[in-house]
């Protein structure tokens, strides 16, 4: 066996563990317009490498991701911020991310949809055709999903990457996707990071619902951050477990910008406080921690033995990054003890 067989198979080994995520499939109605049994439909690959056969991710896709994460590659946002429960609050929502109607919205074929009467004509397709939506109801017609990027990134890409995106993902449904930017959004206080509000109707076509899981959402950063790629943008859309992440970096204030401006107005959401984290919790992050750090330590061992200098020097890259990390939570225990030396109180 070849050096870089080795090395290959050690990462398809730890990196697998470290980055898979099983893909979800869309739950199907029990019978379909003809009453006919439909199956479910069947949901592409993570983006990215993630997936593969048997749920494997490939060594070239394993240190792809290595690298972005060593490189602190900006990361995706891929939000769901709510969905309407009936077109009552469908077309508050379409009038919402259209700041009624001066921002151009774009459907799920491509058509333009400008000024109020065309947002109106699209709300009364979507409620009379295919499966009506009641004005009111208690079961989500619509998912309102929102796709963002830090600040500086080019807008047009984060569309392009948008529309490359839905098209892929919710093959099938109706969708309608709006470009918000700081220079175009007439939002008094606009948001810097350049996001796609994204509102897919929840039935399909063939009468499949979505039905989003926690492993559905991951896989939709990751196909987002691939499109991104695809149009000349540097994305990933790794977790922050995965990248050993403590403390939130500079480039993932966007996350909090973001939410802030999903806070804005009476028809938006608002961001739910987040509760103290209990004891099981937090056993739970360090032990998870521990082991990510393990699998770390694993696949630089084995980049530091390969014959491909590139590959050693991803492996200096990865200690680099591990130690970058962890030395915080070091100097603090540090500055804690030198203090407990001098007699200082907290």
């Amino acid at each position: 066996m070849s050096g870089s067989t080795y090395v290959d198979g050690i990462l398809v080994d730890w990196g697998s563990s470290l980055f898979n995520q099983r893909p979800v499939a869309a739950v199907a109605p029990k019978k379909g317009l003809t009453g006919v049994p439909l199956g479910p439909r069947k949901k592409k690959a993570g983006a990215g490498g993630v997936m593969g056969s048997g749920g494997k991710a490939d060594a070239k896709a394993i240190r792809s991701k290595l690298g972005s994460i060593t490189k602190r590659t900006p990361q995706v946002m891929v939000k769901i911020s709510g969905g309407g429960k009936g077109m009552k609050q469908i077309k508050d929502h379409l009038d919402y991310i259209s700041r009624n109607g001066k921002l151009e919205a774009e459907d799920q074929d491509g058509d333009k949809i400008n000024g109020r009467d065309e947002v109106g004509d699209l709300r009364d397709e979507w409620q009379h055709g295919g499966f009506a939506i009641p004005d009111e109801g208690t079961r989500r017609e619509a998912f309102n999903i929102v796709l963002s990027m830090p600040a500086g990134t080019d807008p047009i890409a984060v569309k392009r990457a948008a529309r490359d995106f839905a098209a892929g993902e919710f093959e099938g449904h109706q969708y309608v996707m709006v470009l918000h930017t700081f220079d175009t959004d007439p939002d008094p206080q606009p948001s810097k990071n350049p996001h796609v509000h994204l509102c897919v109707k929840a039935r399909g076509n063939d009468g499949t619902r979505l039905n989003p899981r926690k492993a559905d959402l991951q896989r939709w950063r990751e196909g987002f951050a691939e499109a991104l790629r695809e149009h000349g943008v540097e994305a990933a859309a790794t977790k922050r477990e995965q990248r050993v992440l403590r403390t939130k970096s500079s480039k993932e204030t966007h996350f909090k910008d973001t939410e802030k401006q999903l806070g804005k107005k009476g028809r938006a959401p608002t961001k739910v406080k987040r509760s103290t984290p209990s004891p099981e919790r937090i056993a739970k992050a360090k032990k998870t921690e521990v082991t990510v750090i393990r699998r770390y330590k694993e696949i630089s061992k084995a980049l530091a033995t390969s014959p491909d200098v590139e590959d050693r020097q991803l492996a200096v890259s990865l200690v680099h990054h591990l130690d970058a990390q962890l030395r915080p939570k070091q100097r603090d225990g540090q500055e804690d003890q030198r203090d407990q030396d001098k007699g200082v109180q907290r």
